[in-house]
């Protein structure tokens, strides 16, 4: 059975805190790596576990900069420094939008864009997507392989469930969900476009997850009480994402 693993590049929500990094992942089975979103300061932390070369595919949920920024500097290293000949990126369009921005990317990033529902085969991973409840088009990402599955929420708001990317498609409970919980009950409001660690919590009790990671924490606030809050709903093992940190499906 092929093993399935996420590790935390950067977690901060928004805006990177002191010495942190914004959202992004590392997904990987036992013959593929997968780089999901590229917040500022991602990269960095990629080239501690993986050299940019071995990446066989980048996945950016939205073109919100703490998900995305890293794009351009990739380009420039992957093109004048790494001498990669091309990358397949799965995004959303308004995630290429910004990024050609600074120039026309095709020389290098080979695009493919997805949206709600889309399906692609990556390596031994299959990854499906979900557009959550966000201002801009915003994709959560089911990963599977070897019977195991991750489920990543992105960034969104109430709106969205998890059951959008297991039972109501027909698939199994999640064996991990990395979420959202950028919010607590002291700064939980409904006009916010982001949920709390216990509106997670009990989201992902509702899809029957087996594990729960808590993310996205903004700075300022203290990632220890999202844990409590997020523990004190869900019924199985949680943790608060922290930068270098591997979960296993």
């Amino acid at each position: 059975m092929s093993q399935l693993s996420v590790t935390v590049l950067g977690c901060s929500g928004s805006y990177a805190a002191a010495g942190e990094s914004c959202s992004g992942y590392l997904v990987r089975s036992t013959t593929t790596t997968l780089w999901v979103d590229c917040g500022p300061g991602t990269f960095a932390n990629l080239q501690c576990h993986v050299p940019l070369v071995e990446v066989d595919a980048l996945l950016v949920s939205h073109h919100h900069p703490d998900h995305c920024a890293e794009l351009p500097v990739i380009y420039n290293a992957a093109k004048w420094y790494i001498g990669i000949e091309q990358l397949r990126v799965l995004a959303t369009e308004g995630v290429r939008l910004v990024t050609d921005a600074y120039g026309d990317s095709s020389d290098l990033f080979c695009w493919e864009l997805v949206k709600d529902s889309s399906h692609a085969r990556i390596g031994d991973i299959d990854v499906l997507f979900s557009r959550t409840d966000h201002p801009v088009e915003t994709l959560a990402m089911r990963f599977e392989c070897g019977g195991k599955s991750i489920v990543y929420t992105s960034d969104t708001g109430r709106g969205w469930a998890l059951s959008a990317l297991s039972r109501d498609v027909g698939r199994s409970s999640p064996d991990l969900v990395v979420g959202e919980g950028t919010l607590l009950h002291a700064t939980d409001r409904p006009d916010v476009p982001h949920v709390s660690a216990a509106w997670l919590a009990a989201d992902a009790n509702d899809v029957g997850a087996r594990q729960l990671v808590v993310t996205h924490v903004p700075p300022g606030s203290d990632p220890q009480d999202h844990l409590t809050e997020a523990g004190e709903v869900f019924m199985h093992d949680v943790a608060v994402a922290r930068t270098g940190a591997t979960f296993w499906a």
